[in-house]
């Protein structure tokens, strides 16, 4: 019997290739937040360490620094943050599409699964086949 073919092979193999690109595109957009997130956390521990360095301050020259570089960590947290928002809506699409052609990877995978359990019950059958013959035709 000739060996186990499955017809959508080809299509099968794409699709596992498009999950996979998904895979890689949906990591670099988790990694692009966690940078993001990393600044924001970075410029918290700055702006702590700035308000500890002047809390008995009373050289006016430090305390106008501290109180510019707050307004920087503001709006640089301002900015960051609107990034952040707009990385997770692209993280939110990435997964929509990732689970989209696991979806469909997953329906091919099955029916090969069904078409290979098909093929074997028909080999096995015309195993079985060859094998009465052979017994019938000796007695």
């Amino acid at each position: 019997m000739k060996k186990f073919v499955f017809e959508l092979e080809d299509i099968l193999k794409v699709r596992e290739f498009e999950q996979q690109k998904a895979e890689a595109e949906l990591q670099e957009a988790l990694k692009n937040e966690k940078e993001i997130q990393n600044q924001i956390e970075h410029l918290a521990l700055r702006l702590v360490d700035s308000k500890k360095s002047i809390k008995n301050s009373k050289n006016l020259y430090e305390i106008s620094s501290a109180n510019q570089f707050v307004l920087f960590v503001n709006a640089k947290t301002e900015e960051l943050l609107n990034q952040m928002a707009q990385l997770k809506l692209i993280t939110e699409e990435k997964k929509k599409k990732l689970q989209l052609c696991m979806q469909k990877t997953d329906s091919l995978k099955n029916l090969k699964d069904i078409k290979f359990a098909e093929y074997k019950k028909e080999y096995y059958k015309k195993e079985d086949e060859v094998i009465d013959d052979i017994v019938t035709t000796r007695f």
